[in-house]
């Protein structure tokens, strides 16, 4: 984790030509800007039919049109049966529970040189070390969970769309108010684009405010037409274009927010004024994918795996409530001239034929077998609910022994691990790193330690799953130790135990429980506390 206290050594590396040029002179640059937007866009299009046929038809408040300044279609005509919609929401938040719980330390900072398998490290495990990590990690714990930022609502806003549309977008900025501020974006908004590693490091925003809030946020940078519609008309929509891109030579210790790695540009997309051009340090936008084919910038979710079954599942609920109504109400067979006027069939309805007729109003036979439909309905919603996942991540049952239980949290680790690799790699890295930075840029964070070397910090994920992952380890352990026991009977008679360092195998357990680095001696302080006592 790098830090804007030290920055880290550059070599001299050859230029990369940007993804967009320099933004300047402005018009220039908003003609390049808008040009780049129409080729994302373009690029897009086919995915946007796949995202609203999803939301349409198990999500529609998700529906694309959610943040396009227009007015959203959250009609649920097409939804018959709430199974997709349940399994989604199931699905986010165990993601939420597994991942970025705020129930516990999901997350902990400690020294990448940092071995304690390997005797005589030479990292600063030092007191005013270890305090220094406990702090950040306490008060980067409560930036995540604190309400002003809202980082637990978007998050979970974030792992519906990740696992709806298999794409989304999270917005991470420094605030005066709450130091750091987090917000989902709607995909309908966002254009991506990759680099030649496949990881995002452009982003486009087409979005829409009202004319006052253009104003309020930009004053005299606004166009006149602009400045007109916030007196004139203060809630008309303004079309603006936000652009988040890689600069060219850019460098994070400039006092300039104009030379930062990022250029941030944003400007009105009917009058092509520039209103602001600024940069980030570093990517403000988290883009995580649940999965994704190589070339392609957008991902692909369980939503997308599961639309076959949902789109059937819809149809024959929609079948099977027709016929149930058919049956309850049946269509009725009436003679042409045996009764006059119409024919009331509801409760209390009186119906008049003439006298001496011997026609009798008969109901239509509607023969339907609700259980074979029925049947095959909940077929297709089993189907949805394992796409979903939803019976890998079931809680575990009150009468669940510790070996059972230990068993499913290594199914779960399988099912979910690669899920888990790219989230660490596109979400929970980089969020880290993001927060970490504002909040030492903030003077949030005790000042760096002179013995911390620059990129020391490596963030170890706490996760339900990584301590399965860790929970295998303590597994081997246990069951070396078990295998070793009865050669050490009797004072160790052929010195085993000299293969093994007795300091690292502690270490590493207390590692692999996730005990606090404060529960540990510092190396130094274990060799003095030893040299005491002779």
């Amino acid at each position: 984790m790098n830090s804007a206290a030290s920055p880290r050594k550059r070599g001299k590396k050859t230029p990369i030509p940007a993804l967009l040029p320099p933004p300047a002179p402005a018009e220039n640059s908003a003609e390049a800007l808008l040009g780049r937007l129409s080729c994302l866009e373009a690029a897009r299009a086919p995915w946007v039919a796949s995202w609203q046929e999803l939301a349409g038809q198990i999500m529609p408040r998700k529906h694309p049109a959610l943040g396009k300044g227009g007015s959203a279609r959250t009609s649920d005509e097409a939804v018959f049966d709430s199974t997709p919609a349940h399994a989604l929401e199931l699905l986010a938040s165990s993601l939420g529970g597994l991942l970025t719980n705020p129930a516990l330390a999901w997350f902990d900072l400690r020294l990448a040189g940092f071995n304690s398998q390997q005797a005589g490290s030479q990292a600063p495990d030092t007191e005013a070390v270890r305090a220094f990590l406990s702090h950040c990690q306490k008060r980067m714990l409560q930036v995540f969970n604190s309400e002003a930022t809202g980082f637990q609502t978007c998050v979970h806003e974030l792992y519906l769309d990740l696992c709806l549309f298999g794409t989304a977008v999270m917005h991470v900025e420094a605030d005066e108010d709450t130091v750091v501020r987090f917000s989902a974006r709607p995909l309908a908004e966002m254009c991506l684009a990759e680099n030649a590693r496949g990881v995002v490091d452009t982003v486009l925003r087409r979005f829409s405010l009202t004319a006052l809030q253009v104003w309020r946020e930009w004053g005299q940078a606004c166009s006149p037409e602009v400045r007109k519609l916030a007196v004139d008309s203060p809630d008309t929509p303004v079309e603006l274009v936000s652009a988040a891109y890689p600069r060219n030579g850019g460098d994070p210790d400039s006092p300039l927010a104009q030379d930062y790695p990022f250029a941030s540009v944003t400007l009105e997309a009917a009058t092509r004024s520039v209103l602001e051009v600024s940069g980030y340090r570093e990517m403000p936008y988290l883009c995580p994918r649940w999965s994704k084919a190589p070339g392609e910038a957008y991902g692909r979710g369980p939503g997308l795996t599961a639309l076959s079954d949902v789109r059937v599942l819809n149809a024959m609920s929609r079948t099977a409530l027709m016929a149930a109504e058919k049956m309850s109400d049946p269509p009725l067979m009436v003679p042409d001239d045996g009764f006059l006027g119409p024919i009331h069939s509801g409760p209390g309805g009186l119906s008049y034929y003439r006298a001496g007729s011997t026609d009798r109003i008969e109901a239509l036979p509607v023969r339907v077998d609700l259980r074979a439909i029925e049947t095959m309905t909940e077929r297709r919603r089993q189907s949805i609910r394992s796409i979903f996942l939803t019976d890998q991540l079931a809680p575990e049952a009150a009468n669940t022994t510790a070996t059972e239980a230990l068993i499913r949290q290594s199914e779960k680790m399988r099912v979910l691990g690669p899920v888990l690799g790219r989230m660490q790699t596109e979400f929970l890295a980089p969020l880290i790193e993001r927060v970490f930075n504002i909040l030492l840029r903030a003077g949030e964070l005790p000042p760096w330690p002179r013995e911390l070397p620059q990129g020391a910090l490596r963030v170890d994920y706490s996760s339900p799953i990584a301590r399965a992952q860790q929970q295998a380890d303590a597994q081997n352990l246990a069951q070396a130790a078990r295998y070793l026991a009865p050669l050490l009977q009797s004072g160790d008679p052929f010195r085993i135990l000299d293969n093994f360092q007795p300091d690292a195998i502690a270490r590493h357990a207390a590692e692999l429980f996730g005990l606090p680095v404060d529960y540990l001696r510092p190396r130094e302080e274990v060799q003095a506390l030893r040299a005491s006592r002779g």
